[in-house]
């Protein structure tokens, strides 16, 4: 996992029928910020997606990959300066083939910033 511990930590996590809720905290001082933007940062819609694969793989204890991402849909932006506390919120059926369909969304205090729904393995 390349950005938990250093970009965010994890401060709860739930896995209950079917649904995977999990918390966590933004570290604004990261370095992904520096360029994304100074004075402003802006959490960049990629790694708000590596965030989903990292806490799946957390819950699963295993390295996770997307096979497919079926939607996408960032709505506000996530700046950590004004909100460093997020939740995500999570469908997670397991597949025959073993993949995992995931549905959910990322959101803050502020309301939701990303809707996203995909296959991962």
């Amino acid at each position: 996992m390349i950005l938990r511990d250093t970009f965010y930590t994890i401060n709860a996590l739930k896995f209950e029928d079917n649904v995977l809720e999990a918390g966590i905290s933004i570290n604004a001082k990261h370095a992904i910020y520096e360029g994304h933007f100074p004075d402003n940062p802006v959490t960049p819609g990629v790694v708000q997606l590596e965030l989903v694969k990292e806490i799946l793989g957390t819950q699963f204890n295993k390295t996770i990959q997307l096979k497919t991402l079926a939607t996408s849909k960032f709505l506000a932006v996530l700046n950590p300066v004004n909100t460093p506390e997020a939740t995500f919120k999570m469908t997670v059926t397991e597949q025959e083939d073993e993949t995992l369909k995931v549905s959910g969304q990322l959101s803050t205090c502020e309301g939701v910033c990303l809707k996203f729904s995909g296959i991962y393995y």
